[in-house]
């Protein structure tokens, strides 16, 4: 009988530091679809999204807003877009810790937030803070393009645990041997030109 009563104690007191755990996260940060083009994968607008979406994009373009100020779409402390055949994950959506993960395609991301921006890919970490940036996954060739446009990225291989931070557009392999490189880029040529052009958020 006892073991039984010990176990019982036991499963409550489980329980209540689940339930405790849930309630005392921090509040998420809203998000918001507010804006797209072409084939949005199902996707409406003005649909708010939580801690753990997948966002998809396979013919369109998405833009993703993050936190309180989310009546306009240009006035969001945090901007996310997404081009083609892309994938992301919101990881983290506190005010205190932002993480997006991307996990393939091309997405630009812009802060003005004072709780900087992390993108994240499988090898690698990326921190803007009060900066804006394009970034590249290339899951297939384990590569990752970062584009700073204002202000510099923080950069963090997570192998290596090398840190640096650049303002000019790099090129990384992330997986043995990892490496990276400098990398010469016009956004504004090719076939991604039709998505910054969309995204209006380039000054040059």
């Amino acid at each position: 009988m006892s073991l039984k009563i010990l176990t019982v104690i036991l499963f409550c007191f489980v329980v209540g530091l689940l339930i405790v755990q849930r309630f005392s996260l921090p509040k998420e940060l809203p998000v918001r679809i507010t804006a797209g083009a072409g084939e949005d994968a199902g996707y409406g607008f003005g649909e708010g999204l939580q801690r753990g979406s997948l966002v998809e994009t396979v013919e369109g373009f998405i833009q993703l807003n993050i936190g309180e100020e989310l009546a306009q779409a240009d006035q969001a402390q945090t901007i996310i877009w997404l081009s083609k055949n892309t994938s992301i994950e919101l990881e983290r959506l506190y005010k205190d810790e932002l993480i997006i993960r991307l996990i393939k395609g091309r997405i630009l991301a812009k802060t003005s937030a004072q709780t900087p921006l992390i993108i994240k890919t499988n090898n690698t970490e990326h921190v803007l803070s009060d900066a804006m940036a394009s970034f590249i996954n290339y899951d297939f060739l384990e590569t990752i393009h970062v584009i700073p446009l204002m202000n510099s990225v923080e950069t963090h291989l997570r192998q290596t645990k090398e840190r640096f931070t650049q303002s000019a557009p790099y090129s990384i392999h992330e997986t043995p041997p990892v490496s990276h490189e400098s990398l010469d880029v016009n956004l504004m040529a090719g076939d991604s030109a039709d998505f910054y052009q969309w995204t209006n958020a380039l000054t040059y």
